[in-house]
C-alpha cells in the first residue's frame, strides 16, 4: 500500500500531452468507465442527482435512493423549488451566436448529492511520501505534514447553459479540528468523457512516464492545513449517471462555473463539521491554469459570496486565440492537437457553427476526431500529421490573420476563452502568480509573456515567475514552496511584492531538486 502511495507526483496538475506526441491527448486509458477503480468504504446518497446532458432536467431531485439502486434508478425531476430563480449576469449569455440562456440562481447549486468515503492518510504516511519525493529528486520543500487527512468523493449540483447538472470532485481535509482555508486545485488535461475523470480511479493521466495517485497529492496539501477540493469539471464525472456530452475543453464558462460550485459544495458539506472552511485560494496547472484565471474572472458574476484571496496560474494558455494561431500558422506543433480538442468540444458546447467541425477539420477527421474523443481518453492518433492534411484551407488562412480575421463563430469561441479579450467584464481584483517553464514545448511562452504584459496593462495584479530549465510539467513542482508562500502571504494579508507586473528573466525555482 505504501508503494502505491509513494508513486505519486505533484506534476499531476499539468497537461497530459507528451511534448512530442501527435495524439489529441486525454487521461489514463486504464480507466474502464465512470466508476472505474473507485475504492469507496462507504457510500452516502444525500440526494438523487440530475442526469447530465443537453436535455438534463432543470431541477434537482429530492428523492433519496440507496447505493444499490442508484445505478438502476432514474432521478426524479420534481425539486423542492419547482421554478429555480434565474438571473442575467450581464455577461452576455448568448455569446457567439449560441442559443440564449440564463444562469440558474437556485439555492440547490453546490448541494452535495452523494458521497463516497476514501481512505484517510496519517501524518506518518504523508511524511514518508515527502521524504520519498525528495529522495527520488522530484522536488525539495521546507514543509512537513502537520495533520492527518480525511477524504471523500462528492457528487454535487452545478449547472450548464441554464440547466442543472451534476459533477464530481475529491474533497480532502485535515482530521484535526479548526478553521482552514479552502484550496481549489484545478487539473490539467485528463480527457473528454466520464471515464477520463481524474477521480474515477484516483489516478490521473500519464504524466512523464508513470501514473500518479491523485489522493496523495490532495492529502499532501491538506496536511499542510488546507481543505482541498479537486473538481473533475463537467463532462468528466467519476460516478453517477452518464454525462452524455464531451467535456468542453478550454471553454471558459462551464469549467469556471463548475469549479466555483465545487467550492460551494465544500462549504455545504462541512457546514456542521469541526473542520471549518475559511477563505479560498486557487492553484491550477496547464488547462487548470486557464481554469484558475477564469475562476477569478467569473467569481464576482457567478459566486460573489465567495472570497478568493490569491491564485496561482501554472503554465496557463490564457490567450487561446494566439496559442491557436501559433499552433496552426507554420507547422504541426505540440499544441496543435490541443487546439483540435478545443475546436471539437467548443463546437458541441456553442453549437452555432453552420457547418460544424467540417469548417475546421477535413473529412473524415471532422467526424472521426469527436468520435475518438468520446470513446477513449487518449484521443485521436494522426498519422504523419501536417496542417494541410488535417485542417481546412479556410481555417489555415484565418490563422494567418490577426484574431483569426472574420472566421466566425470560431474566432468568437477563442476570444471568449482568452482572458484578455473575453466579453466577461473584469470585476475581480485577485492577486495571482503567473508561472511559466523556460523550456515549455507545449504552451507557447512568447504568447504567454505577451499576454502577461497585456493583462497587467488591463489592471490585473500579477506576479511573474519563470522556472529556468523547466519543461511543461515541472514549474508547479519546482516552485512548490514559492507557490504556497505566495498564497499564504495573500491569506495573511501581506502586500504584494514590489516587482508585481514585472516580466522577469527565468530563474532557478527554490524547490528544484
Amino acid at each position: 500500500m505504501l508503494r502505491s502511495l509513494l508513486i505519486a507526483s505533484l506534476a499531476m496538475l499539468t497537461v497530459s500531452c507528451s511534448e512530442d506526441s501527435s495524439t489529441v491527448e486525454g487521461g489514463s486509458s486504464g480507466s474502464s468507465g465512470a466508476d472505474a477503480n473507485v475504492e469507496d468504504t462507504q457510500t452516502d446518497v444525500v440526494d438523487s442527482g440530475v442526469e447530465g446532458g443537453k436535455d438534463a432536467p432543470e431541477e434537482a431531485s429530492s428523492t433519496d435512493v440507496s447505493a444499490d439502486t442508484l445505478a438502476d434508478t432514474e432521478p426524479e425531476t420534481s425539486p423542492p423549488d419547482a421554478e429555480p430563480d434565474v438571473v442575467d449576469a450581464g455577461t452576455g449569455q448568448a455569446r457567439c451566436g449560441a442559443t440564449p440562456y440564463d444562469w440558474i440562481t437556485s439555492p440547490v447549486l453546490g448541494d452535495v448529492l452523494e458521497t463516497k468515503q476514501k481512505a484517510p492518510h496519517s501524518v506518518v504516511e504523508l511524511g514518508l511520501a515527502v521524504a520519498y519525493f525528495q529522495k527520488e529528486g522530484e522536488f525539495k520543500t521546507k514543509r512537513l505534514p502537520k495533520h492527518g487527512t480525511k477524504a471523500e468523493l462528492i457528487r454535487y449540483q452545478t449547472q450548464d447553459r441554464g440547466k442543472l447538472i451534476d459533477a464530481t470532485a475529491l474533497l480532502t481535509y485535515p482530521s484535526s479540528k479548526g478553521t482552514y482555508p479552502i484550496l481549489l486545485i484545478l487539473h490539467g488535461t485528463a480527457g473528454f468523457t466520464d471515464k477520463c475523470a481524474p477521480t474515477a480511479g484516483m489516478v490521473g493521466a500519464d504524466w512523464g512516464g508513470f501514473e500518479e495517485e491523485l489522493g496523495v497529492l490532495a492529502a499532501l496539501y491538506a496536511s499542510f492545513g488546507y481543505i482541498v477540493v479537486f473538481p473533475d469539471y463537467i463532462g468528466l464525472k467519476s460516478f453517477g449517471s452518464p454525462t452524455g456530452f464531451l467535456h468542453p475543453y478550454l471553454v471558459a464558462e462551464p469549467t469556471a462555473i463548475a469549479s466555483l460550485d465545487s467550492v460551494r459544495a465544500t462549504k455545504k458539506r462541512l457546514a456542521s463539521s469541526s473542520t471549518v472552511p475559511g477563505d479560498v485560494v486557487v492553484i491550477g496547472g496547464s488547462q487548470g491554469g486557464h481554469a484558475a484565471a477564469f475562476v477569478n474572472r467569473y467569481l464576482p458574476h457567478y459566486a460573489p459570496e465567495l472570497t478568493i484571496k490569491g491564485s496561482v496560474w501554472d503554465v496557463p494558455p490564457t490567450d487561446l486565440t494566439e496559442q491557436s494561431r501559433a499552433a496552426l500558422s507554420v507547422s504541426w506543433e505540440n499544441a496543435t492537437k490541443n487546439a483540435i480538442a478545443f475546436f471539437a468540444t467548443s463546437n458541441e458546447w456553442y453549437a452555432s457553427a453552420p457547418g460544424g467541425l467540417s469548417e475546421i477539420l477535413l473529412p473524415p477527421l471532422d467526424t472521426e476526431v469527436p468520435a475518438s474523443m468520446a470513446s477513449e481518453c487518449k484521443g485521436t492518433k494522426f498519422d504523419d500529421p501536417t496542417l494541410e492534411k488535417v485542417f481546412t484551407p479556410q481555417v489555415l488562412a484565418a490563422a494567418k490573420e490577426p484574431d483569426f480575421g472574420t472566421f466566425e463563430p470560431w474566432a468568437c469561441y477563442m476570444k471568449e476563452s482568452s482572458l484578455s479579450s473575453t466579453s466577461v467584464p473584469r470585476l475581480d481584483d485577485i492577486p495571482s502568480m503567473f508561472l511559466l517553464g523556460e523550456k515549455d514545448a507545449l504552451v507557447n511562452n512568447t504568447v504567454e509573456r505577451a499576454a502577461f504584459q497585456e493583462l497587467c496593462a488591463q489592471g490585473l495584479k500579477l506576479v511573474y515567475l519563470e522556472c529556468a530549465g523547466a519543461t511543461h510539467t515541472k514549474p508547479l513542482v519546482w516552485a512548490f514552496d514559492q507557490t504556497l508562500d505566495f498564497l499564504e502571504d495573500r491569506l495573511n494579508g501581506k502586500p504584494l511584492p514590489a516587482d508585481t507586473c514585472l516580466l522577469r528573466a527565468a530563474e532557478t525555482c527554490t524547490s528544484q531538486p
